[in-house]
């Protein structure tokens, strides 16, 4: 067998078998539900952003979606959640490729350091309004 026939034996098989196990993982997988809502900023939706829920006990995945115009919908696994909210935006500088310098503008207290949480639920409505100061 040549080298690069080996070797791409040895980049291939690992590559399929990773492929597989992913593909048949999918019936074990804990059930998600839909969670939507609202996130206003200083009493105004909140145009562009992300939000995550983390499991509060660290037990499941994180689950994530975006913000459009103060709007969110994605799904979640069911429990108790730490919510983290983040956006950023144009600071009207340019960086030396001159691109738009961009900052973050959500206080930590939403994010790295929330004291935001929701109860998904397994049955029923999953819907949430985060209503967010700056100061």
């Amino acid at each position: 067998m040549s080298v690069i026939h080996s070797r791409l034996h040895s980049i291939l098989i690992p590559a399929v078998l990773i492929f597989l196990s992913g593909c048949s993982g999918s019936s074990n997988a804990p059930p998600e539900v839909e969670v939507q809502g609202t996130v206003t900023f200083d009493g105004e939706p909140l145009p562009q952003g992300s939000i995550v829920f983390d499991p509060v006990d660290g037990k499941g995945g994180s689950s994530a979606g975006g913000i459009e115009n103060g709007q969110f919908v994605f799904h979640s696994q069911f429990g108790n959640k730490k919510v983290l909210i983040s956006a950023s935006r144009d600071t009207g500088k340019k960086d030396q490729y001159d691109e738009p310098i961009t900052e973050s503008y959500i206080p930590a207290n939403y994010n790295t350091n929330t004291e935001l949480t929701a109860e998904v639920k397994a049955d029923g409505e999953n819907k949430y309004e985060f209503v967010l100061k700056s100061k």
